[in-house]
């Protein structure tokens, strides 16, 4: 990788760098990620720890404890996830795709826990889409 991935919160307080390619990127389809992100699945970019650089307004990430799973880091401010340390993983976090600045050339490698992923998911591209917002 020639140049870090560079990502930030909502409102910019925090920014942070990758430095080096993710290990892969996943969409978990899981209850936990769905309830803790409030939405229908969550897409992760594994990174090695020494990897993720908060440049930019450390003190504003906060975290929050996952009794025996982990804990997920976010911006204290906006509330913006930016990354999840996850027990199982030792060394990597888990970088949130949406708090990525540029990450149309960064595409998930698989799905994980597809018994519970909603059934529209695979029909996504056949829902009426628009390409800014509609009128009210």
């Amino acid at each position: 990788m020639n140049t870090p991935i560079k990502g930030t919160c909502h409102c910019k307080l925090v920014e942070f760098e990758l430095n080096g390619n993710p290990k892969l990127i996943v969409n978990c389809h899981c209850h936990d990620c769905k309830k803790r992100n409030g939405s229908a699945y969550s897409t992760y970019m594994a990174v090695q720890q020494n990897e993720l650089n908060i440049v930019k307004g450390v003190e504003s990430v906060t975290g929050y404890t996952i009794e025996n799973v982990g804990e997920k880091h976010f911006c204290a401010n906006c509330g913006s996830p930016i990354y999840n340390n996850n027990y199982r993983y030792p060394g990597l976090y888990m970088v949130f795709y949406g708090a990525v600045n540029s990450n149309e050339n960064l595409t998930p490698s698989f799905n994980v826990f597809c018994e519970n992923k909603h059934k529209w998911v695979d029909k996504i591209s056949d829902i009426h889409s628009f390409q800014g917002s509609i009128e009210r």
